[in-house]
């Protein structure tokens, strides 16, 4: 999801590729964000401009209300939008520049019609873009030609009152995810679906696959299956990975982070039909090496020499909060530090939760397990806090004697 900013993003990172472009077929090209109109250009430029922006088709009904019977928010609401962009050609006719800087232009959104990550983070520097956070979002935005008929571009340049036609082209920047500001109430996690909750099992054939990935903390396999998963992993934890032709001479999990890019190939053992592994603990050795945030799973399987591995499982690994405090109110502004683990990174997206506000923690640029936080004007008194890194929130609940889990909220006393 992405916040009000991720419409001017795309904007300018679609500037920024179409001037690459045209730079590449007339040396003096560049680009214009800006409406057509009378005014004559004597340099080779691209005018683009934003002229539609229209309800995309495909998720506009899946946000549905998300309050709960006392009216209380607890789904942020999201608006799925389609951006339409024209792109007009201006320069020296009798050298054909603006037929050239299209046909570079089309050349290079056709071989590369999405906007990758770089390509956003790069553009998020200017001023006005700094909080934008469309790069975090799931959803890539992909850009599309519009076949506009002789009938749709006159509708289009009617519009520019008095704007002489110059040669010209529309392409659709699909999806753009806009996900409201208020703070919703996070629900309580479901601790128990039913009895023996085991999920589904699917047979897809001789080749190795995963079927389901069961997270949990009690010593006892048999109880602790009997469960419901955890939603999210944690250290300590272990994980069950059933699926179908796990079996071979040797096997190893591969967990990749999805926003560092790191990878843990750890060997384990297990059947052919299912693969414990308990993560490190505190203090263990390779506990160090885990980091909260989306990771996914998949088994390397060798047998005779050959290697082959199986889809990948996705699971969040949430942070653990063990201890937070407050510093003293200066200038009616209070600092909050974060005693949390498995550490974060400097590139992970750090924030606190608190029951009037979201907070992001202030610049870290190296490794820390102790984040901190700026509040302005808190009201004083004890209040829950809840961490959430790259998206995944931290769990709010404790293992009681290796039998039941207890609800434990973290909380601090603001001045």
């Amino acid at each position: 999801m992405s916040n009000f900013r991720a419409i001017a993003t795309v904007t300018t990172a679609l500037a920024q590729l179409v001037n690459t472009a045209a730079l590449s077929a007339v040396d003096s090209a560049g680009v214009l964000n800006e409406r057509p109109d009378s005014t004559p250009l004597n340099e080779a430029r691209v005018r683009l401009f934003l002229y539609q922006v229209t309800p995309n088709a495909a998720l506009r009904n899946s946000d549905l209300p998300g309050r709960s019977a006392d009216g209380k928010l607890v789904q942020r609401p999201v608006a799925a939008l389609d951006l339409h962009y024209l792109l007009a050609f201006y320069g020296d006719e009798k050298v054909l520049e603006p037929q050239r800087m299209l046909g570079a232009v089309v050349r290079d959104l056709h071989a590369q019609p999405i906007l990758t990550r770089a390509q956003i983070q790069a553009v998020v520097s200017q001023p006005f873009l700094t909080e934008s956070n469309l790069a975090d979002a799931v959803e890539q935005v992909k850009l599309t030609q519009l076949p506009l008929t002789l009938d749709d571009l006159a509708k289009i340049w009617s519009v520019f009152f008095q704007t002489p036609y110059a040669l010209s082209l529309a392409y659709q920047a699909s999806v753009v995810l806009i996900e409201s500001e208020e703070t919703a109430q996070p629900g309580l996690p479901v601790l128990q679906r039913g009895q023996q909750d085991q999920g589904v099992d699917t047979v897809l054939g001789p080749f190795p696959a995963l079927d389901t990935l069961h997270i949990g903390e009690l010593e006892n396999d048999r109880l602790r299956l009997r469960q419901p998963s955890y939603p999210s992993a944690r250290l300590g934890v272990r994980l069950t990975l059933r699926g179908k032709n796990l079996g071979g001479e040797t096997r190893s999990l591969r967990f990749t982070h999805q926003r560092l890019g790191t990878a843990l190939n750890i060997p384990v053992t297990g059947n052919a039909n299912e693969i414990m592994f308990t993560v490190p603990k505190t203090g263990d050795v390779g506990a160090s090496d885990w980091a909260a945030g989306l990771y996914s799973v998949a088994v390397v399987v060798t047998s005779g020499g050959r290697e082959r591995t199986t889809n990948a499982l996705p699971f969040s690994f949430a942070p653990k909060i063990t201890e937070v405090s407050a510093g003293l109110r200066v200038s009616n502004q209070v600092t909050l530090t974060v005693t949390c683990e498995p550490a974060v990174h400097p590139e992970q997206r750090v924030e606190l939760a608190l029951p009037d506000r979201e907070v992001r923690a202030t610049s870290h640029p190296v490794v820390t397990n102790t984040p901190t936080f700026e509040l302005t004007a808190p009201p004083a008194g004890e209040v829950a806090v809840r961490l959430r890194v790259d998206g995944v929130d931290h769990l709010p609940f404790k293992l009681v004697d290796d039998k039941k889990l207890e609800l434990e909220h973290a909380k601090v006393t603001i001045p």
